[in-house]
Formats: C-alpha cells, sequence, structure tokens
C-alpha cells in the first residue's frame, strides 16, 4: 500500500556493502512513496567522485537527486545549508535507514530534520536491538543487517528478504551494455572463477600469500575455468599477480569497472571469493554463489551476503568482535588461520551443488 508524502528524504550513510544491505529498504521505499519526489541524504568520501550509494544505486530510479555531507561535521555553515537545502525542497517526510549509533545521535537526528521542516518522521523509532547487535534467535548468530535495517520501516509494510524483486540493482541500458563488451571479450560457455582481494580494513585481509597458493592449487583442479579479477585501480598489480599466478585463461578487470557494471560481469560468474567487503555482496546480491573468507573483527550474522547458497569461513578466537580496523597485538590470527584447503573445499562444496541441481558434467577435479 502506498504512503502519503510527495517530497520524501532518504537517510542513509555508508559504503558499498552497506548500501547493498539497505537495497531491500530503498525497494520498499520507492514501492511506497511510488509518486514521490524522492532525495538521498548521504555521506561522500572526501577522495572519491561518487557517494557509495550512488555508484551502488546508480541515479534515476530509486531517488531523484542526491545531497552528500562529510560525516561526523560539527561545521555550523555545513549543517545551516543542509537544512537550508531541505527546506528549498520543501521535504514533507524523512525516512531515516540509517543505522542507529546511540541514543544521542538518532535523537540530534531527530531535532535535525525537525529544523529543516519536515513532519512525518519514518526510522526513528528505535528499540535496544538497535543501539547494539543482538543475537537473532531464528539463526542463534548475531541478527542480519538486512533484517535489522527492514525492521526500522517495518511501518511501511512487510519486506520479505528472500524475495530476488527487492534485491534488483534496476541496471540501465548503458551499464549492461558497458559490461556485454567486456564480456565479449571473454570465452564463452566456459566457468569463471571471480575473485577479488579489496577490503578498506587491513585486518579483513587474508595475506597475498595465501591467495597466491590458493590460486595456484585451484588452477591445477578447475578443468577449463578461466578467472576474472575486479576491484578498484589500486589493486591492478594485485590482480595482475594473481593472473600470472593461475597461469591460464584469466582477466584482470580491477580499475576498468564502476561496481554497478562490475555486478553485471559478477552474475555471469561461477563462483566468488573474497573478503568481508563491498564486492562479496554484489556478487551475492546478483545471485552468484560466494565465499567469504573473513576475519573476526565483527561477529558472526550481521554481515553475511544474502542468499543461502554461500559459505563464510570464520575463525572465533578470544578476541572475536574486536572490531578492529588494523591488528597489530594479536596478528590477525583469526582470517590468517584460515586454511587454503578450506577455502578449496568450500568451492568444491558450491560447484557440486551446482552440478547436482543443473545435472551438469563435472567442473572440477577432486580435491585431495
Amino acid at each position: 500500500m502506498a504512503a502519503s508524502g510527495k517530497r520524501v528524504l532518504i537517510y542513509r550513510l555508508g559504503s558499498l556493502g552497506d548500501t547493498i544491505m539497505a537495497l531491500p529498504c530503498f525497494h520498499k521505499i520507492k514501492e511506497s512513496f511510488a509518486d514521490a519526489d524522492i532525495t538521498l541524504l548521504t555521506n561522500k568520501p572526501v577522495m572519491a567522485k561518487a557517494a557509495a550509494a550512488e555508484t551502488v544505486l546508480g541515479s534515476g530510479y530509486f531517488f531523484n537527486r542526491i545531497i552528500n555531507y562529510p560525516v561526523g561535521t560539527r561545521s555550523p555553515r555545513i549543517l545551516f545549508e543542509l537544512i537550508l537545502q531541505i527546506r528549498l525542497l520543501k521535504i514533507d517526510t524523512v525516512v531515516n535507514i540509517n543505522p542507529a549509533r546511540s541514543r544521542m545521535s538518532l535523537l540530534r537526528d531527530y531535532w535535525f530534520f525537525k529544523a529543516a521542516g519536515v513532519k512525518k518522521m519514518i526510522g526513528f523509532d528505535a528499540g535496544k536491538e538497535d543501539f547494539e547487535v543482538c543475537v537473532d534467535e531464528a539463526t542463534g548468530i548475531n541478527e542480519w543487517e538486512a533484517k535489522r535495517l527492514a525492521r526500522r520501516i517495518s511501518i511501511l509494510g512487510e519486506l520479505p528478504l528472500d524475495d530476488d524483486r527487492y534485491w534488483d540493482l534496476k541496471l540501465n541500458k548503458k551499464e549492461i551494455y558497458t559490461a556485454n563488451c567486456f564480456n565479449e571479450a571473454l570465452p564463452s560457455g566456459i566457468p569463471v572463477l571471480a575473485i577479488s582481494l579489496g577490503t578498506k580494513n587491513p585486518a579483513n585481509e587474508w595475506g597475498m600469500d595465501n591467495w597466491q597458493l590458493l590460486l595456484q592449487q585451484l588452477s591445477a583442479r578447475l578443468n577449463g575455468w578461466m578467472l576474472m579479477v575486479i576491484g578498484a585501480a589500486d589493486e591492478k598489480q594485485t590482480g595482475d599477480k594473481c593472473l600470472e599466478v593461475w597461469g591460464k585463461e584469466g582477466v584482470n578487470f580491477c580499475g576498468q569497472t564502476s561496481p554497478r557494471v562490475s555486478a553485471a560481469l559478477l552474475k555471469n560468474a561461477t563462483v566468488f571469493i573474497g573478503h568481508d567487503s563491498g564486492p562479496i555482496h554484489l556478487a551475492a546480491c546478483v545471485g552468484t554463489p560466494a565465499i567469504g573468507i573473513y576475519s573476526a573483527r565483527n561477529m558472526p550474522g550481521q554481515w553475511f551476503p544474502r542468499g543461502n547458497n554461500n559459505r563464510i569461513i570464520y575463525r572465533l578466537p578470544e578476541c572475536a568482535g574486536c572490531g578492529l580496523e588494523v591488528c597489530v597485538e594479536q596478528r590477525k590470527k583469526c582470517i590468517l588461520s584460515i586454511t587454503v584447503h578450506e577455502v578449496k573445499q568450500a568451492l568444491f562444496d558450491i560447484v557440486t551443488k551446482t552440478n547436482e541441481e543443473e545435472k551438469m558434467s563435472p567442473l572440477i577435479t577432486q580435491f585431495q
């Protein structure tokens, strides 16, 4: 059922992976305010050309315009200019799908939008589970972030997170055409292993030695597969090293594609392997089975990618849940204790299941 409101503002901060977690909420808001003029208020990294939300969601479908601001600003001038922009747009409804950081921050955001003349506020009623990550009784692990966000806007109606429609990136014709141009340069009809070594937190890095050993062993065991490396421009050299170790058919797309074009490319991949970072959520978003090599900086559950065909590999030492971006004292013992064999076995399990479901001939040799 469509909700009232002609001029709506969506308040959402975060990175690439965070935005994908919020994708069902963006769909629900668009569905609920079908004829509304929608503005997105989000953050833009200093060195980036566009906000993370814009690189994931594109433009023209989920919102009509975007307003960026530096996160954590206390500048009276910047805050006054934001209030003025919102007032000039005559926003009547704000939908808050920004994870609550504290009661004080939520209250501060509430009164900020009130000062901007907004009358209807959605997503500002928060409970304990919105200020701290709680265990989900249904799964026995930490509540999934997508579920937590959906609960924040439950007033708009049920949001079935297992429905593929709510994970549709709404890629436009130009993005699909660009991805098809890249695909034309690739051999057709062969399985593709997609990987991404990037992550914004050094604590989440598995290490180049592990990646090289993994790719060396997989290359000998994957019959007729090719390797696809995706990532940012500053990961191109690392991607080239991966192709060198792979030693056969492969392509390095690092720095050549936007996140949305990468999503279109990943849709054609057979399996994806990556860290706890944005690309694994892109792969899962488009339905590609993903293997996640995760550190224990966050406890299991909250940042898992969508879908039931993924394999997330964890170690939980006594320091699990530290939240560290850089781990010095424990020397990343959680993620570095994950073995190459475990990752290979996870891939083998996924491919075997796919072969059985699709009645395909074997695409992989038996692991020792």
